[in-house]
């Protein structure tokens, strides 16, 4: 029985009919119709170009940084001239601020309080002429920099608006995308760099502030503590001042 059930399995295999065929690659064929698809994709989108017309109805004219004109004024002209040029050592801030003197001598009877405040009245100073000459020498630079950005902007500008075929292949596309994004770092990154100078700018200013604050306060409080023995000394000077007075 088995073998007669297996004879009739093998008869209806060798029956059914041959489907499966090997099938056949055609490398030449193949790169044919894949020229042939990327070119018709190159037409397609030439044409889509071509519907746009001229692009120079989105050329924009370049934003120019303005600068100071250090030949209005006196007195300030060398820092002026540093905020436009640069100022690397501060010496232009310096020459155009009032000079602090050093506290070289101090009273002897000066108390270790008193010396640090004076001190920290110092620190205020110190810090706001590094921030402020800093800050100055960074808005110069940014002004140089501003003008190597903006040639290559319109460059970038000048490539992208070229009816020239060649300025629109894949590649080309491709290599004007990432000029752009690198661009577009640069200027974020300076950007970020006079931020924080401005930052800065509002920090310096915020100390000083806190600490003409802290002076106020200081002296209220020490009003209030010594008022009453101040009153007492000074009615006492009076009185004694009166009572030994004489007549020349």
């Amino acid at each position: 029985m088995r073998r007669l059930l297996l004879g009739l399995i093998a008869v209806a295999l060798a029956a059914q009919p041959a489907r499966a065929q090997l099938s056949v690659y055609d490398p030449a064929n193949t790169a044919r119709n894949n020229i042939s698809a990327i070119y018709q994709q190159y037409l397609t989108v030439l044409r889509m170009a071509q519907r746009l017309g001229s692009l120079d109805r989105f050329r924009t004219p370049p934003i120019a940084l303005t600068s100071h004109d250090p030949s209005r004024w006196d007195f300030g002209r060398p820092w002026i001239q540093a905020l436009n040029s640069g100022d690397p050592t501060g010496s232009a801030y310096f020459s155009t601020t009032l000079p602090l003197l050093r506290p070289t001598t101090t009273p002897p009877t000066l108390s270790a309080a008193a010396r640090q405040m004076l001190e920290r009245e110092y620190a205020t100073i110190e810090i706001t002429d590094s921030v402020a000459t800093m800050g100055g020498h960074q808005v110069a630079l940014a002004r140089g920099y501003h003008g190597q950005l903006q040639n290559a902007v319109e460059s970038l500008q000048n490539d992208v608006l070229n009816s020239g075929s060649q300025y629109h292949e894949m590649t080309a596309i491709l290599d004007k995308i990432a000029a752009g994004e690198l661009l577009g770092r640069r200027q974020d990154m300076l950007s970020n760099q006079l931020l924080s100078h401005a930052l800065e700018q509002l920090l310096a200013r915020g100390k000083r502030l806190r600490d003409t604050e802290a002076v106020n306060l200081n002296m209220q409080l020490v009003t209030w503590r010594d008022a009453r023995a101040a009153n007492d000394a000074f009615a006492a000077g009076t009185g004694d001042a009166l009572r030994t007075w004489r007549q020349p």
